[in-house]
């Protein structure tokens, strides 16, 4: 009877251990994500009378700090950098600079702080001091974007506030080198977004300078983007962080200052960079686009040809093993300079020499333009190549020998063919059809080309129409962009007119209107120093989507 009862028990213990090794390790939870939360603060936050030399920030786990020169913003600035550095679980600040009296002061933690373990940043972070009995409790705010994209630029921008007396003086040190630039009164940093707000400030009326400060000196370079606002705006009153819901509600809605950002435009001419491409062949790079230029050579007898962009400038000379050049440029745009260059191949490649080979400008022919063939270096002559070029239709296998017309800069020649829509064709060119500069005969070229179709392509007809806030603009520059900003084609205009963009791809395009106001047909940046905005730029309300074979017809209305 004992062996009968023992058997049962032995197979329920064997029975439950089994189900308990089935239920496997116990999970480590969900990933942290949260950022860290400020626990406490030594002094307290909002301090009165705060005369100590350092504050404490603690949170609720292990943080660590990222680019404090760059992430934490201190207003009023002061001379000398505060120092931080962790301690436990919080961030030890120790102030070097003397505080003035009855001054609020506000440390800006910009995405500064991170957990330690999983490195989740904290968005922003204040704490607020003063010196004095009270703290201010006024703000401005406001968003820099980029005058001519309207999107939120790349580079971190600073931001200051400056009082009238002080805007003058800034204005005085651009002219005058004798005065010195004033230290902004607040300064804060744009977020990823391009607002800014400046809290905890002083009643009063001010001046926005947005800068890209990219050396960090507080100072304006004269290659730096910066932005800035006509007329100065009042601190409005800011909603009390402390006080309850009707509190908050009861306070008007703070107006958002818009700050354009422009690129200084350098007018200065100069050559930016000058070097040997290789043997005989050279590249000099302007700053500023050449009208007519002169170029000599003592020593070598040479060639050369502008770009479209009419910045840069490639050089041939007529000895193709020339390894060492003496150049005199000038140009009306104000352009005056010698160089001397030295082709310096790499090592153990010996002297290179000028290419001669040939290729076309499509391998896919748009079936409104005209197929080319593109030399490396200058032809010897400009004359027409009769039976020059071989081109076989892949369809009926039909030969037709073409002539090939070379343009003025002799780096081009466009085959004199009617290419069928939708065909597909091979073309030929033996070797010794053409000749460059040096009297060498180019290369033979084997090459397959596809023309599209008319069907493929999308048109677009903007009807340019105004609002009231325009008013008596006369010249305008509509431009057709892709997303990402690219211009792909534009036209001059006026309110009006109807502007057609014809034979374009099936995609998302934008469509933006420079208000030209100097009709010099390109957009204009704006002068820090003399005071003037950026030209104004009206960017269409909607991404336009075109689709093949579509003709597409919108209403562009420019207000600003």
């Amino acid at each position: 009877m004992q062996h009968r009862l023992l058997f049962p028990s032995l197979m329920l213990v064997l029975v439950l251990l089994a189900g308990c090794a089935k239920q496997g390790m116990p999970s480590g939870g969900p990933k942290d994500v949260a950022p860290p939360v400020a626990k406490r603060t030594t002094p307290d936050n909002r301090t009165l009378g705060f005369d100590a030399n350092q504050f404490y920030i603690e949170f609720d786990e292990y943080v660590v700090i990222k680019d404090a020169e760059n992430n934490i913003m201190v207003s009023p600035p002061m001379a000398q950098k505060p120092e931080y550095k962790t301690k436990g679980r919080g961030i030890q600040v120790r102030i070097k600079d003397t505080l003035q009296p009855n001054t609020t002061y506000v440390f800006q933690f910009k995405e500064a702080i991170a957990d330690f373990n999983e490195g989740n940043l904290l968005p922003s972070l204040e704490y607020v001091f003063s010196t004095g009995s009270y703290i201010d409790s006024m703000t401005v705010r406001g968003k820099a974007i980029d005058a001519l994209t309207a999107e939120a630029r790349e580079e971190a921008m600073s931001v200051w506030l400056l009082t009238a007396d002080q805007r003058q003086t800034l204005l005085q040190s651009m002219s005058d080198t004798s005065v010195k630039a004033p230290t902004p009164t607040y300064a804060t940093r744009c977020d990823k977004q391009g607002t800014f707000s400046f809290n905890y400030i002083r009643p009063g009326e001010y001046y926005i300078v947005a800068l890209a400060d990219e050396d960090k000196n507080m100072q304006i370079g004269p290659s730096e983007a910066i932005g800035f606002n006509d007329n100065p705006v009042a601190s409005q009153p800011m909603a009390d962080s402390t006080g309850n819901d009707s509190v908050r509600n009861s306070l008007p809605a703070v107006t958002s200052t818009k700050i354009s950002i422009f690129k200084p435009e350098n007018n200065k001419q100069r050559v930016t960079g000058s070097n040997f491409l290789a043997a005989g062949k050279v590249r000099i790079i302007t700053q500023l686009p050449m009208k007519e230029p002169v170029v000599t050579c003592d020593t070598e007898k040479t060639v050369w040809r502008l770009n479209d962009k009419r910045d840069t400038l490639t050089l041939w000379t007529l000895r193709e093993k020339c390894d060492s050049v003496g150049l005199v440029i000038s140009d009306p745009s104000g352009l005056q300079d010698t160089l001397r260059l030295r082709w310096r191949p790499k090592t153990g490649l010996g002297p290179a020499s000028a290419q001669s080979d040939i290729k076309l400008n499509y391998s896919k022919l748009p079936y409104y333009d005209t197929l080319s063939l593109l030399f490396a270096t200058p032809l010897a002559s400009g004359e027409s190549v009769d039976s020059a070029v071989r081109i076989t239709s892949l369809k009926d296998s039909t030969i037709n020998y073409c002539t090939a017309v070379p343009d003025k800069s002799l780096m081009r020649a466009s085959v004199d063919f009617a290419f069928k829509q939708g065909e597909k064709y091979v073309v030929d060119i033996d070797k010794g059809q053409f000749k460059n500069i040096y009297n060498k005969s180019c290369d033979s070229l084997h090459a397959a080309v596809e023309v599209t179709k008319a069907e493929e392509y999308g048109n677009m007809r903007l009807e340019i129409l105004k609002d009231s806030s325009l008013g008596a603009a006369e010249n305008l520059v509509v431009e057709l962009t892709d997303e990402k900003g690219t211009v792909l084609k534009r036209s001059k205009a006026a309110v009006g007119d109807k502007v057609s963009f014809q034979n374009l791809k099936p995609a998302k395009y934008k469509v933006r209107a420079i208000i030209d106001l100097d009709a010099d047909g390109e957009w204009t940046p704006g002068n820090f120093a003399g005071q003037v905005q950026p030209e104004p730029v009206v960017y269409h309300n909607k991404t336009l989507d075109i689709r093949a074979n579509w003709d597409f017809e919108e209403k562009f209305i420019i207000s600003y």
